[in-house]
């Protein structure tokens, strides 16, 4: 049987009795919620607005491309949703039908904005908008992992990325210039060129290899 001092029944019984006491407060309390922005200046997208201009496109926060139908509100971009007439979005056009801008207007609710997008898609207004973003191009100046960075000019991302050399005190590294060669392969840099037919395995470029997720 389980044992308990008075003192320690006491304490439990009075925080029981306090907990009963303020739960109908937390049971009828009514939950705010914080009006979150959409957009640069805080403007929440608004359906009815005369002005706003729809622009119709693809989403990449993944590999997936969904359609996305954006609305521009005074030159800004207030609100993010699934494009209606591109088929990861929509079922309709999954019928074989063709569709057109105006096909879907007598639907409801809202007939054209009743496409789907998922929240990361919908969240890349705070990816164009987050004052964190990256606007320049930047170049690690210490040993990988320092955390150690310095701006640099889109003119010397270029030339780095197509000239290569020692970028980063490290050791040569190839420029797409070297990767991306009509030169043939060297048996240096293939361990199966004792494997290759007698014209070899082709240019440097045969070694590059880009690949993407399900809208390849």
């Amino acid at each position: 049987m389980l044992a308990m001092k008075r003192r320690t029944f006491l304490k439990a019984a009075a925080a029981t009795a306090a907990f009963a006491s303020v739960l109908p407060r937390f049971a009828s309390a009514k939950i705010e919620l914080p009006q979150y922005v959409l957009g640069h200046s805080g403007n929440v997208a608004d359906s009815w607005v005369k002005d706003r201009k729809i622009v119709r496109t693809v989403c990449f926060m993944c590999h997936g491309g969904c359609g996305a139908q954006v609305t521009v509100q005074d030159g800004e971009v207030v609100k993010i949703d699934g494009n209606p007439y591109h088929p990861n979005s929509y079922d309709y056009a999954l019928t074989g039908k063709e569709l057109k801008p105006g096909d879907l207007d007598d639907l409801e609710p809202e007939g054209s904005e009743v496409g789907s997008l998922c929240p990361k898609g919908q969240a890349g207004i705070y990816r164009l908008y987050n004052p964190r973003r990256l606007v320049h191009p930047i170049k690690r100046v210490g040993e990988r992992g320092s955390r150690k960075w310095k701006r640099i000019t889109w003119d010397e991302l270029y030339k780095d990325l197509v000239e290569g050399g020692d970028l980063f005190g490290e050791g040569h590294v190839d420029g797409m210039k070297a990767v991306l060669s009509d030169e043939p392969i060297p048996p240096e840099d293939s361990d199966y060129n004792d494997e290759a037919p007698p014209e070899g395995w082709g240019p440097r470029r045969n070694q590059f290899l880009w690949m993407r997720g399900r809208d390849e």
